[in-house]
């Protein structure tokens, strides 16, 4: 298994102290993948006091553009999480509807959304700068294990035990206590059905 480890930072946070950290994570502990959830509520402090959503969408810009220098200098796949704008419910998200400008999908060389119609989930690829291929998988959240895989989770019945009734029953038993599986002369029953015989 490959080892975790967890960054320190709760709320909003400045960008420069978790870069820091980023940078001693892929020194000295070799980290390749680092996962960063999420950029609004990181940089939500910064923003306080500026006076105008046009400075929070200029903060989230360089935020972008250092993790994007970051990624590149060291070699490392940085996953950021970006919340989606307010679109109506079940609606299919696409490249423009990611909070803040287009500078996220822009420097980004994956873009890879979690949809939901409602109905189904699924991941859908947006962009993919390393060969082009686009597409979406489904996702199907398993019970037993908790996690979402590709494949449907197949409940499969237990087997049915099938009671014998009637006169059937009472020969088999009879067959099993003698452990023989005799017959009687004619292949006739050994139990004969006298239901017809009582008087009506």
């Amino acid at each position: 298994t490959l080892p975790m480890h967890f960054m320190k930072f709760h709320g909003g946070s400045d960008v420069d102290d978790v870069l820091d950290a980023m940078e001693y994570a892929a020194y000295v502990h070799d980290v390749e993948h680092i996962i960063l959830d999420n950029m609004q509520f990181m940089i939500s402090r910064q923003s306080v006091g500026k006076g105008s959503s046009y400075d929070k969408f200029d903060m989230q810009d360089i935020a972008v553009e250092k993790f994007r220098k970051f990624a590149t200098e060291y070699n490392v796949h940085v996953t950021l999480v970006v919340h989606p704008r307010k679109e109506d419910e079940g609606a299919k998200l696409g490249m423009s509807s990611f909070y803040g400008s287009a500078k996220a999908t822009q420097e980004a060389d994956t873009v890879i959304i979690l949809q939901s119609d409602g109905k189904r989930k699924f991941v859908d690829v947006k962009k993919n700068r390393f060969d082009g291929t686009l597409g979406h998988v489904p996702l199907h959240f398993q019970r037993k294990s908790g996690r979402y895989t590709e494949t449907p989770e197949v409940n499969v019945p237990p087997p049915r035990t099938t009671i014998p009734t009637g006169v059937s029953a009472l020969n088999r038993a009879k067959k099993q206590v003698n452990g023989t599986a005799r017959a009687s002369a004619g292949g006739t029953s050994i139990y004969h059905d006298i239901r017809n015989q009582h008087p009506t």
